[in-house]
């Protein structure tokens, strides 16, 4: 395998062009799973998770869709008249986007996006988003600073998909069992991509139950008003506003 720093940021754009080679995800410890593909990243909303359709009923004002991917939230938010920005720190991602026909599109992280944050009325975290900071502390922190530096009315759609459920990747009941003997948070997994003969750096993400988020967001300055989503395996969108 060769190293690539955005192995995924490559497969988005194969994928934008008309690519269908699926991308991969392991473990530290040699476990490899599926990840989510072309079907996915590229599908027209009729064929999202009915939690993130019944999210949508919520979005209002401006809006800004954080890890955007290969853009299918902007794409369906601009058709609807939405002012929507698409970000992603994968050029690669952001190129897709453009490619498939995002108006506003901007290459950069959500810390460096922070200033940016009270220009916006929604902010979008779909694709389990709601874990890309990493673990416990750093999603904490991030969510707290976001209270401080949006206005008030702001809201968050955050999707996640529960640790126990069956439905995260690469996560079983051995992972989580692991991760509790070792004080961490049973939905903190550390992953990188794979993508044909390529791999990405290591990161962090964080899986959480509907309850694991409520705990979470205690102090941070935000609550969860309405949540959506159905069977244990699938993922929930909860729409989260400001205390």
């Amino acid at each position: 395998m060769r190293s690539d720093p955005d192995p995924f940021g490559r497969a988005l754009l194969d994928w934008a062009r008309g690519g269908t080679d699926p991308a991969y995800f392991e473990r530290p410890d040699g476990v490899v799973g599926p990840g989510a593909g072309h079907e996915f990243y590229l599908a027209a909303s009729r064929a999202w998770p009915s939690a993130e359709r019944g999210a949508l009923r919520h979005v209002r004002g401006r809006v800004i869709d954080l890890g955007t991917g290969a853009g299918r939230v902007p794409l369906h938010l601009q058709e609807r008249g939405f002012d929507v920005v698409a970000v992603d720190l994968s050029k690669r991602a952001i190129e897709a986007a453009r490619l498939r026909g995002v108006r506003k599109a901007w290459c950069m992280s959500a810390h460096e996006v922070k200033g940016e944050l009270k220009e916006f009325d929604t902010i979008v975290l779909f694709g389990n988003n709601f874990g890309m900071f990493g673990g416990p502390d750093h999603v904490r922190r991030t969510l707290a600073d976001w209270a401080r530096l949006t206005h008030p009315g702001t809201r968050i759609l955050a999707e996640s998909t529960d640790p126990y459920g069956g439905g995260a990747p690469c996560l079983d009941r051995r992972y989580y069992r692991r991760n509790k003997s070792l004080g961490r948070a049973p939905g903190h997994i550390r992953l990188r991509t794979r993508y044909r003969e390529r791999v990405g750096p290591w990161s962090d993400w964080l899986f959480v139950s509907r309850r694991d988020m409520r705990a979470l967001l205690r102090g941070t300055g935000w609550h969860v008003q309405k949540t959506y989503g159905g069977l244990p395996s699938e993922p929930f969108v909860a729409v989260l506003e400001k205390s």
